[in-house]
């Protein structure tokens, strides 16, 4: 092991390589949300393999019903027809109980079959349902989901185990006596921590259940938004012994960009769920290149490594300027369409009114 030590080169270190490898994780996790966004989804939490089912475990079972309970019926009514012409022509007692049997399996595994896929597929339909209710939270009151497919609370709550059961949630958690559910391990977490400050002997409502809710949501926005401020901390104060003028201008570039980022999550905490690696990866690893050069200035040297060095690290935070503003500009891409919406609907509305269309759309 002291060998390794002795035998490492700090300026092997491939320090541009550090900023691609931000840029490709930051243009790839941007990239799956423009193809969430693209179909009308923007769901991560729903999304993840590991938290929950892409595809209702039970759809093909319920198909698997259907036919079988169209297939059976078809095939026992010709049979026990068969069976019956055989007793009208023959009579007996053996062919008449077997045509009475057949008769009533007729009836009897066709209906059974299809019951069971009517309520495979119930399950089915109010797995999609729920999940959309859910949106980019990863709690949600139960009084929410059972009005989202129109059924009480207390079938909502049966559903939902049994989906727990059969594995379309992996990590879901009901609680609160039923008034509440959480969809993965981390917000459950949270969720115990955040019980603590709450009186065990205290009444709850419905309305509280709405604000643990909002709490809930946020608590993710809180982490990130502490673990970024002590980032851009630790960049500004290695910046500040940097006399390179270019370096500290790129670096501004970072701060700015990431203040706005954090500004955005802190008004909007339903935005966090697409910035965990923002605030554990990519704001520390940019400090530490800031301080890694704010060392190698201090030596004040011509030594061609570490000028090299200087370089990559220059070059680094200039990419990772660059991805920063993407995910600024990812990140208010929606409330772009929020604000087109409104003034379509203002249009809209404008027009029923018979009010000047065009003078409005100029404006």
């Amino acid at each position: 092991m002291s060998n390794d030590k002795n035998n490492f080169n700090p300026f092997d270190i491939d320090f541009y390589e550090i900023g691609e490898t931000i840029k490709n994780s930051v243009n790839n996790t941007l990239r799956k949300l423009t193809e969430a966004s693209d179909k009308n989804e923007n769901l991560p939490q729903t999304r993840n393999k590991e938290v929950c089912e892409q595809k209702p475990p039970e759809l093909n079972k319920a198909k698997s019903y259907k036919a079988t309970s169209i297939t059976s019926g078809v095939i026992l009514i010709i049979v026990t027809i068969s069976l019956f012409s055989e007793f009208i022509n023959f009579g007996g007692f053996g062919e008449f109980v077997i045509t009475l049997l057949f008769a009533i399996l007729s009836i009897a595994i066709p209906y059974i079959t299809w019951k069971a896929s009517k309520e495979y597929f119930r399950l089915t339909n109010n797995y999609v349902r729920f999940l959309r209710e859910l949106g980019n939270n990863t709690v949600i009151s139960i009084k929410d989901l059972a009005s989202a497919v129109a059924q009480s609370e207390e079938k909502t709550v049966s559903d939902l185990t049994k989906m727990m059961k059969r594995g379309y949630f992996h990590q879901a958690r009901i609680v609160e006596d039923d008034s509440l559910f959480i969809l993965d391990i981390p917000t459950f977490r949270l969720y115990k921590d955040k019980k603590k400050e709450i009186p065990e002997a205290k009444v709850k409502t419905s309305d509280e259940d709405e604000v643990l809710v909002e709490d809930l949501s946020s608590e993710r926005a809180k982490e990130i938004l502490a673990l970024g401020k002590n980032s851009i901390e630790e960049i500004k104060k290695n910046q500040a012994r940097i006399t390179n003028l270019d370096f500290r201008n790129n670096v501004d570039k970072i701060l700015k960009n990431s203040n706005d980022i954090l500004s955005i999550v802190e008004k909007y905490p339903d935005k966090s769920y697409a910035l965990n690696k923002f605030s554990d990866y990519y704001l520390p690893t940019t400090a530490k290149l800031v301080e890694t050069y704010g060392d190698f200035e201090m030596m004040r040297t011509d030594d061609s490594k570490i000028l090299n060095s200087m370089k990559q690290i220059n070059k680094s935070i200039i990419t990772i300027g660059e991805a920063f503003d993407k995910i600024k500009v990812e990140l208010l891409s929606d409330r772009a369409m929020d604000i087109k919406t409104d003034i379509d609907t203002i249009n809209l509305l404008l027009n029923q009114e018979g009010y000047t269309e065009d003078d409005w759309s100029n404006k």
